[in-house]
């Protein structure tokens, strides 16, 4: 997570104008030429969808070389981002920011009605193996042979691996059910 603290003056005065606060300069400091010309070409680029955009915060998917998670929130401290990239955690302000916060500053205000949120409908995968999807938001499975195991499936957390699978089976639904299964008994034990 990266903040960017504003003077006290600033914060009290805007307080709730996400877009109000954001600009190209701004960015531009935040992220550094390098990075902000990437984050510049995402966003026009098409690469930002919108999920939820309020007075003080947004959250979108934006897609760079797999889809990451970016928040920008205007707190009491002054910007706050998040992304799911690496960067973010390695160096601070990522591309994927940038294109967020640009994809803002020309974005229609939120209405008054509230937070406008993306409909998601449930899809046939989700509904399929709903402890696969539920996992995948705070760790991640592996899928293939790594030369290292025969396994084809690999559950893992930030701890490192929880499970892994799938050396005796032909389909893939089976692999995965595998997985699904291993993950709702890890889930009720854990």
């Amino acid at each position: 997570m990266f903040i960017l603290a504003e003077k006290a003056q600033y914060r009290m005065s805007n307080k709730g104008k996400l877009q109000a606060f954001l600009s190209p300069q701004r960015l531009h400091e935040l992220a550094g030429p390098k990075v902000y010309a990437r984050g510049e070409a995402y966003s026009t680029g098409g690469n930002v969808h919108l999920h939820e955009h309020t007075r003080d915060e947004a959250t979108a998917e934006v897609m760079g070389s797999q889809p990451y998670h970016v928040e920008l929130k205007l707190t009491a401290k002054g910007l706050s981002a998040d992304c799911t990239c690496p960067a973010m955690s390695d160096h601070g302000f990522c591309k994927h920011a940038v294109a967020l916060g640009l994809y803002l500053i020309n974005a229609s205000p939120p209405t008054a009605r509230g937070p406008s949120k993306r409909q998601v409908e449930p899809d046939i995968f989700t509904e399929k193996y709903p402890n696969i999807t539920g996992w995948i938001k705070d760790g991640w499975i592996e899928i293939g042979r790594d030369g290292y195991s025969t396994s084809i499936i690999r559950v893992l957390d930030q701890g490192g691996l929880v499970w892994e699978g799938g050396t005796r089976h032909k389909s893939m639904d089976k692999v995965l059910q595998e997985a699904e299964d291993a993950i709702a008994d890890w889930t009720q034990n854990n």
